[in-house]
């Protein structure tokens, strides 16, 4: 290989590089579920993480049926790092598939919608699903985080809906109306705390007005 060849390919490293990260997270592949580098520069601009002023409708619709050339999802977080996988399984409310989520530690995970969504006051939104947990003393959230105008945390669960019967699968919908004037973005999520198993199963999060 010439100079001039090795020289342009150099070049192109750090370009292939990044489209290789941009296809890698729509995608939706991540090969450690604790760490991205999407908060830094300059992968933190190749996505657009916000819904903006969105009309009525669905914003988030999954049922897990099968991967998805473009994910939905954020990067899984976990409180202890390698003590939690996701999967699809087969083992699920009717014959379609389902997340299933193991948490094999006692801390708390997270599973985020990719999107923050621009509110107003006024505004009503809606999530709901089918949530089946099986442990010890472990509980599942349904939940929308709240933030602020620099996109700044006001609560991780602002909004949500509870789980914590074992054994069995619950159909689960909540209703909320942003009241709160500081609250400018919501980001839906999963949440479980607790050792034991988490399925979920038709989710879906939507604006009404």
């Amino acid at each position: 290989m010439g100079f001039r060849k090795r020289y342009l390919l150099i070049a192109l490293l750090p370009i292939l590089f990044v489209f290789a990260y941009w296809l890698k997270v729509n995608i939706g592949i991540s090969f450690f579920d604790s760490f991205g580098i999407s908060s830094y520069f300059p992968f933190k601009h190749l996505i657009n993480h916000v819904i903006e002023s969105p009309k009525p409708g669905i914003l988030l619709e999954d049922d897990f049926d099968g991967i998805r050339i473009i994910s939905k999802w954020t990067t899984l977080w976990m409180r202890e790092d390698g003590k939690v996988t996701k999967e699809l399984s087969e083992d699920c409310f009717d014959d379609s598939k389902c997340l299933l989520i193991k948490n094999m530690g006692t801390g708390s995970w997270t599973y985020s919608h990719n999107k923050l969504v621009e509110v107003k006051p006024g505004e009503i939104f809606s999530f709901g699903g089918l949530v089946n947990i099986e442990g010890n003393n472990l509980s599942a959230y349904l939940s929308l985080a709240a933030f602020d105008e620099n996109k700044q945390v006001i609560a991780w669960n602002f909004f949500k809906e509870k789980v914590n019967q074992t054994g069995a699968w619950v159909r689960i919908k909540k209703q909320i109306e942003i009241s709160n004037d500081n609250i400018k973005y919501i980001q839906f999520r999963l949440v479980g705390v607790g050792s034991g198993e988490y399925r979920f199963d038709q989710i879906v999060f939507y604006k009404i007005q």
